[in-house]
C-alpha cells in the first residue's frame, strides 16, 4: 500500500488543485495500511481504518477525504497496471449541507476576537470569506498578482490551473476589504495574502475554530463563512443568480439551499407565471 500510494502522489496527486488534502490524506493512509498487501485492503479492513480515525478524533469530511484519496490512488493504480485489481471500496454517505452562518453580531464579536496583532492573518481570512463568500483554499492560495486594489477586484483564479467543479469567481471588492488588504500588503513579507511570519498560511481551519470558541460561538468553521456570505445576500434580496456567480456555483445549487432566505425571488416567479396565465387566457378569450 505505501507503494501505491507514494506513486500515486508523484503522478498524479502533485498535479490537482489541493495537492495539500492529497498529502494529508496519504500521511493517514500509510500510518494505517503500511506495508499490508493491496488485497488486503477489503471492506472490513478500510471500516476498521474509519473507526481508527474516528478515535482519534477526526471529523466526518476529514474521513471522507481520506477515503476520497485511498479510492483514487486503488483505482488509479489499476487503470496504470500497477495492481492487478483494486479491492471493494468504502464510500461514506453524503453530508447534509452544513446550515450554520452568523448573524451581524456573531461577525463583529468575531472580528473584535481576533483584533489582537497575533491573530491578524485569521482575521483577515476572515474577512474576506465573509465579503466574497469564497472557499478556504482560495483565500489561502490567492496571492497579490491577483488582487487589484485600484479597480476593487479579486481573481480568485490560479493562472494555468485547470477549473473544476468548485469553481472560483472573479469578486469587486467594497471599500472596507481594499483598505484592510492596502494595510495587510504594505506590511507583507511573502507573495501570499494571507500568512504569518512571512510564510503562507497552508491550514487555517484549527486556529479559526479555536479563536471562534474564545468568541463565543459555537459550531463553527471557515466554511461557515462562506455560508454567511451568501445567507446575507440572499436575505438582502440579491437575486440568487448573483449569489451563485459570486459562490461559483450553478443556479440549481444555490437555488436548493439558499432560495428559503430569500422567498421574495420565487415569489417573483410564480408572479410572473400567474400574470402570464392571465395575460394568455384573455388573448385567447379576446379572439373568440
Amino acid at each position: 500500500m505505501s507503494e501505491v500510494l507514494d506513486w500515486y502522489v508523484e503522478n498524479h496527486g502533485r498535479t490537482v488543485a489541493r495537492p495539500d488534502n492529497i498529502l494529508l490524506g496519504v500521511r493517514y493512509l500509510k500510518e494505517f495500511f503500511g506495508v499490508m498487501p493491496v488485497s488486503s485492503v477489503r471492506l472490513r479492513l478500510q471500516q476498521a481504518f474509519l473507526e481508527d480515525r474516528k478515535r482519534k478524533g477526526a471529523g466526518q469530511e476529514s474521513i471522507r477525504r481520506d477515503l476520497s484519496v485511498l479510492a483514487a490512488a486503488l483505482r488509479r493504480a489499476e487503470k496504470y497496471d500497477l495492481i492487478d485489481r483494486a479491492p471493494p471500496l468504502l464510500t461514506l454517505p453524503p453530508s447534509p449541507p452544513r446550515e450554520r452562518w452568523l448573524t451581524r453580531e456573531e461577525a463583529a464579536a468575531l472580528y473584535r476576537q481576533l483584533r489582537s496583532p497575533r491573530h491578524r492573518h485569521v482575521l483577515l481570512f476572515a474577512r474576506l470569506a465573509i465579503a466574497t463568500g469564497a472557499r478556504s483554499a482560495a483565500i489561502l492560495e490567492l496571492t497579490w498578482d491577483r488582487v487589484d486594489l485600484q479597480r476593487g477586484v479579486i481573481d480568485y483564479n490560479v493562472p494555468g490551473r485547470r477549473q473544476t467543479n468548485k469553481r472560483r469567481a472573479i469578486v469587486p471588492i467594497e471599500p472596507h476589504i481594499i483598505r484592510a488588504l492596502s494595510h495587510a500588503k504594505r506590511h507583507a513579507r511573502c507573495d501570499h495574502v494571507v500568512s504569518w511570519a512571512g510564510k503562507p498560511i497552508v491550514r487555517i481551519a484549527a486556529a479559526f475554530r479555536r479563536q471562534a470558541h474564545e468568541a463565543g460561538l459555537k459550531n463553527l468553521s471557515p466554511h461557515t463563512l462562506r455560508h454567511t456570505a451568501a445567507t446575507w445576500a440572499a436575505q438582502r434580496g440579491v437575486s440568487l443568480f448573483l449569489v451563485g456567480g459570486l459562490l461559483g456555483q450553478n443556479v440549481v445549487s444555490t437555488t436548493a439551499r439558499y432560495a428559503k432566505y430569500n422567498p421574495d425571488a420565487l415569489r417573483q416567479v410564480s408572479s410572473a407565471i400567474r400574470h402570464g396565465t392571465r395575460q394568455t387566457s384573455g388573448k385567447k378569450g379576446h379572439g373568440r
